[in-house]
């Protein structure tokens, strides 16, 4: 079985209905195709895994219903499997599937759907550390057990889908037989958009290799961003209205009382007079309180979310404001001068959040004295707020400190997972799937 059985089903969460997988009919157009593939990348980047990454990343706090044992570091193989089935069967392999169908005629279509495979595989890997790629969708060719390839490898593969797709982008839309436009929920078929977004991931994914090769990467990282995101207008976001509702607003919606605000995430917007506080989070009779994790019952008289994750209001996936952080962060690490890039940074933050009623001046106020990689971390965390880019960098480089929940405090063990397990829908069918102790670093924060 292993993961061939994954590419021939559809996925079903229960509560996360965005799942699509329109491999089913006999024929299918590039159009739908394409629509199918960029919902679900919607739901695997901002659904349940990033309230996984908000809850280790200390910005949310697991107070209900299985968030409670989140909270308590109590992972169960069986949690993931729609997860796991979400990223591959319903979103990598129709990803593949437009790319070995119609990419040859339609360069653009192939370019945006290797950017979304960059994007799902990037999170396959991050959270679950070596996983199939080569071997994943090879069911016609009676391949039934798929290899899982070494995260350094990962990485490789995803950077050459990132290369294929901006060769694939630059092409003259004379090359392509049909051009995407409204089926393009993201962009409209605009290529340039596509193209900055695809060298502003490039700079993502080199970052992530910083305790692997701090120099390189970071010349890496501002080699890409000279062709990534300039402005705000450029981001890459994950579209919502009626059709597409925001998973985070509609998760509040649907099962409020699970997740609210963690103390210590909330404790530091109110010490600056952050604008983007009532934003990020409702007030609570008036205040704005977070949940202590270091109590053994966690406070559910807390913030909830607030208006900037509305069911009808965007997400931003590949952002302007994070292309700056990781200009602060490479320039830092390079002995650069940083501080007016990560100014830039949360100033752009402060103004995406507040929809322009605030530039963000009055908390972007570092000098080259409080600049370093410390300041950095933090005001990305707090930027990169219901991210799971925000895990990713707290394990990466272990900023800002946090403290893991105690197991006095109901704990079940005495750290923060530093990944998921392998699900049982593969590890049980799978014989290449391999249980990694939980508290094992992922291959780019330092594993092996």
């Amino acid at each position: 079985m292993g993961l061939f059985a994954l590419v021939l089903t559809s996925s079903c969460n229960t509560g996360d209905d965005l799942y699509d997988s329109p491999n089913s009919p006999v024929e299918v157009s590039p159009a739908l195709m394409l629509t199918a593939v960029e919902v679900n990348t919607f739901m695997n980047t901002e659904g349940d895994l990033a309230r996984v990454a908000s809850v280790f990343s200390q910005q949310m706090a697991g107070a209900g219903a299985q968030y409670s044992a989140l909270q308590n570091y109590q992972l169960n193989r069986n949690d993931y499997n729609n997860h796991w089935n979400g990223l591959y069967s319903g979103t990598m392999y129709n990803a593949k599937l437009l790319v070995d169908k119609y990419g040859t005629a339609n360069p653009y279509y192939a370019g945006i759907a290797k950017v979304l495979m960059a994007i799902n595989l990037s999170v396959a890997t991050d959270f679950f550390g070596d996983v199939p790629y080569s071997d994943a969708f090879k069911g016609t060719e009676l391949n039934f057990v798929a290899k899982f390839d070494k995260q350094q490898a990962i990485y490789t593969s995803i950077q050459k889908l990132l290369d294929d797709a901006i060769a694939d982008l630059g092409k003259p839309a004379a090359s392509n037989i049909l051009l995407p436009g409204s089926d393009d929920v993201v962009f409209n078929g605009k290529a340039t958009k596509w193209l900055s977004a695809a060298w502003t991931l490039k700079a993502r994914f080199a970052n992530r290799l910083s305790q692997k090769d701090a120099a390189g990467s970071a010349n890496l990282v501002l080699t890409y961003l000279a062709n990534g995101i300039k402005t705000a207008e450029d981001n890459m976001e994950n579209i919502h209205d009626a059709n597409y509702a925001n998973q985070w607003g509609d998760f509040e919606n649907n099962r409020g009382g699970s997740i609210f605000a963690n103390k210590r995430f909330i404790d530091i917007l109110i010490a600056t007079n952050d604008p983007r506080l009532t934003y990020y989070f409702s007030d609570v009779k008036g205040v704005y309180l977070g949940s202590d994790i270091n109590q053994e019952q966690v406070n559910t008289k807390t913030s909830p979310m607030g208006p900037y994750f509305n069911t009808d209001q965007n997400y931003g996936l590949v952002t302007f404001h994070e292309a700056k952080f990781l200009e602060a962060e490479a320039k830092f690490r390079l002995g650069q001068p940083a501080t007016t890039a990560l100014n830039d940074g949360i100033k752009a933050s402060v103004s995406y959040v507040t929809k322009g009623k605030d530039d963000g001046s009055s908390v972007a106020t570092y000098t080259a004295g409080t600049t370093n990689l410390t300041s950095i971390m933090t005001e990305k965390w707090k930027a990169m707020f219901g991210h799971i880019e925000a895990y990713n960098d707290v394990r990466r480089t272990g900023l800002p400190v946090l403290t893991p929940r105690p197991q006095s405090a109901g704990a079940v063990v005495g750290y923060t997972p530093r990944r998921l397990p392998i699900p049982v829908t593969e590890s049980d069918t799978n014989p290449n799937a391999v249980f990694v102790p939980l508290d094992q670093a992922v291959w780019w924060a330092g594993g092996n």
